[in-house]
């Protein structure tokens, strides 16, 4: 009876051990401003850095803000953080959907490379709940 009540506990444990998130996520949200003004649309991505361990984490930035909850999971530590959102340039473009000859506004990123592809942006991810506010100069 020992040995099946010995069993039977570490099935539960087990069992709802794998049932929680993961205690290396956490909760992040925060604004992201360009030049003082909210980004309509863009995209938000937190990178594990110098030994923090797990995935990369992501969120979209809609009307200045963003959310990722812990279920999606920014790994606690240090997370490099790129910022994306694209903007029109005024200038015209190929439309690489359309026949020759057809026009389409050109659209950039908003951001600067420090802050996407060479992103120098280094946040520190505690367990819990975290808020990250970015206001990025272009100027």
């Amino acid at each position: 009876m020992r040995t099946v009540l010995g069993c039977l506990l570490t099935a539960a444990v087990l069992w709802q051990g794998g049932c929680s998130s993961s205690p290396g996520t956490a909760e992040v949200s925060g604004t992201v401003l360009l030049d003082g003004q909210p980004v309509e649309e863009g995209s938000i991505q937190f990178i594990p850095v110098e030994g923090t361990k797990g995935a990369g984490a992501g969120g979209i930035i809609k009307s200045g803000n963003y959310h990722i909850p812990r279920d999606n999971g920014v790994a606690v530590g240090r997370n490099r953080v790129e910022l994306r959102s694209f903007r029109t340039s005024g200038g015209k473009v190929q439309d690489p959907t359309g026949a020759p000859g057809v026009f389409t506004d050109e659209r950039v990123q908003a951001f600067p490379p420090e802050y996407n592809d060479n992103s120098t942006v280094v946040k520190e991810v505690q367990s819990g709940r975290n808020v990250f506010d970015f206001d990025v100069p272009t100027k």
